[in-house]
């Protein structure tokens, strides 16, 4: 496996609420990518999704040149093969149990064609899904997308939404003996794209590009993006009963990557900085990944959220990538372009920072610094109700463009005076890269217990005609 690290400035937003200024909670301090490989003899590769221990499912290109799904743990890709008589597969969904779903085509005996059926892959064993009788001849087809902890499957057969049971022992094929449609008519077409484990399914129906959160029989419209609007699809669902996925704007026309809280409730998560976005999925903590155009034309992938809005995960060294799945650790998988141009399926490590406020040269407003000055320039990682100071493990601070350490282990006091203890230190000037018309600049590091910060503050250079 190939690493690829990024590293970027991450900029705190205020944030009012009332008469009150409040500052972002967490904060993306590094990302890396690392690239999945293919399995052997294969040159692109795709990851769909990750579970919570980690295990990753997708797609890869094998020596033949079909595509095959595959499963990974513990840095092992595994080809789970076909259905009967078929030559490609592609997995497209894995719960907490290692139960992977996806899509196969086999050969159907009765008219001798290949036809695509969902399949749930378990321990070894791939299973059909079937799809609607009499399969046999008229070649019907099902599509398995999203499973969770329960063994419930969302996805399609022909053109209905449907949830699959696996509870029990089911008989496969055709399929398990509970199917439960999830458009509100048997021929009204539609996707279910994922599912909770409450049982909630998010997808799209087709006819009027309606999205939807379904649960028990009861579909719920997913309110559009703009007054009176139209063409949205849902992707994604987490525990909260929250669902992502994309809607139109116009004019000119465009897709945005949305968030629905709920049914009624919509927000546009914007762009890279170029016209459309999606977002494909989101853990329990509300953190959404997807993919983005940028403002000079390619598509990146991204992750967004609330406290720090969206921000790229870059690629593999090539121009484009995008990301499907995120488990609740905000590991993300995807795909991205390598710079010799090949498609791999990718994992994106992200690390978090928690915020907390420091203060750049306590006592000054405007925080004076001539980045010249052979001295040191003093720094007050604050306490709160929130954050013991006396947790901070200097060793580990660094400020500055540059990571300046301490130059000492710095001292105890109330900088602010609000009852809280402070830890103060002093960094040597010239060794925190600090350059002329700098306007901030942000120090990290941990706890004793491991926990990762960082904190931003304003700066004005001086000296510097």
């Amino acid at each position: 496996m190939n690493y690829f690290k990024f590293t970027f400035l991450v900029l705190m937003l205020p944030v009012f609420t009332g008469a009150n200024l409040v500052w972002a909670e967490i904060a993306i301090g590094d990302i890396q990518a690392i690239d999945l490989g293919t399995l052997p003899g294969g040159s692109t590769s795709s990851a769909r999704d990750i579970n919570d221990a980690g295990n990753i499912v997708g797609s890869s290109e094998v020596l033949s040149g079909d595509t095959h799904a595959f499963f990974l743990s513990g840095g092992v890709m595994s080809d789970l093969g076909t259905l009967p008589g078929g030559d490609a597969s592609r997995a497209t969904g894995i719960n907490d149990v290692d139960q992977v779903v996806g899509f196969s085509n086999l050969l159907n005996p009765i008219t001798g064609e290949l036809v695509t059926h969902g399949f749930e892959w378990q321990g070894g064993v791939i299973r059909d899904l079937g799809a609607f009788p009499p399969e046999d001849d008229i070649n019907s087809t099902s599509f398995a997308r999203g499973i969770n902890n329960s063994g419930l499957i969302a996805g399609n057969i022909d053109l209905a939404g449907v949830v699959w049971d696996l509870s029990g022992v089911p008989t496969y094929p055709p399929f398990p003996p509970t199917v439960r449609v999830t458009d509100p008519g048997p021929f009204t077409p539609a996707i279910a794209f994922d599912i909770n484990d409450a049982g909630q399914a998010a997808g799209t129906l087709l006819s009027n590009a309606v999205g939807f959160r379904w649960q028990a029989g009861v579909l719920e419209p997913l309110v559009p993006l703009q007054p009176d609007g139209v063409d949205e699809d849902a992707y994604g669902i987490n525990e909260l009963g929250e669902v992502v996925g994309r809607g139109l704007l116009a004019p000119p026309v465009r897709y945005h990557a949305t968030l629905w809280p709920n049914p009624a409730t919509v927000q546009d998560l914007g762009t890279l900085g170029g016209e459309n976005s999606v977002a494909r999925d989101i853990n329990d903590e509300t953190t959404i990944v997807g993919s983005s155009e940028t403002a000079t034309g390619e598509t990146v992938a991204f992750i967004w959220h609330a406290d720090f809005g969206m921000q790229s995960l870059g690629t593999l060294g090539g121009a484009n990538s995008s990301a499907f799945g995120i488990n609740s650790a905000g590991q993300v998988v995807g795909e991205s372009e390598t710079a010799t141009g090949e498609i791999h399926a990718t994992l994106w490590m992200v690390t978090f920072a928690t915020v907390f406020d420091v203060d750049i040269k306590p006592g000054s407003n405007t925080n004076p610094i001539n980045p010249r000055s052979k001295g040191v320039t003093p720094v007050a990682v604050l306490g709160s109700i929130d954050f013991d100071a006396m947790q901070l493990d200097t060793s580990t601070v660094r400020f500055g463009p540059a990571e300046a350490p301490p130059a000492h282990n710095g001292h105890i006091e109330d900088v602010n005076n609000d009852g809280f203890i402070d830890r103060m230190m002093h960094f040597k000037t010239q060794q925190t890269g600090i350059v002329c018309g700098d306007t901030e600049a942000s120090l990290t590091g941990e706890t004793f217990d491991g926990e990762l910060f960082t904190g931003t503050d304003t700066v004005k250079t001086v000296g510097c005609k």
